[in-house]
């Protein structure tokens, strides 16, 4: 493996720990200085918005129709249970619910 340069730190302790397990210089190297576009604007940033808001909408979905039972007379009642009986249920389902309204407003 390569050793590239390391980034000196401010703060001893950060310096210490970096130099056995360079995870601040690699933070600091991929977040901190990492080269983007000049026409790189707001728009990008609510696409990353949408696609997170997309991935979480997928999963929690497939959470919420594991649980869901797809009948006129049963649908309320599953509803129901996954409020009240499936643990973190009503959190998922609340997450699902809101995550939509945001990707709605990202797009």
């Amino acid at each position: 493996m390569g050793h590239s340069e390391r980034t000196k730190f401010d703060n001893p302790v950060v310096d210490w720990i970096d130099e056995r397990l360079p995870l601040f210089t690699l933070m600091q190297k991929e977040y901190g200085v990492f080269p983007t576009p000049k026409n790189f604007n707001y728009f990008w940033n609510f696409g990353a918005i949408a696609m997170f808001m997309l991935v979480t909408m997928i999963v929690t979905g497939l959470f919420l129709a594991m649980h869901y039972t797809a009948n006129t007379e049963l649908a309320f009642d599953s509803v129901e249970r996954i409020m009240r009986d499936v643990n973190g249920g009503w959190l998922i389902r609340y997450i699902h619910m809101n995550g939509a309204s945001f990707f709605f407003i990202a797009v």
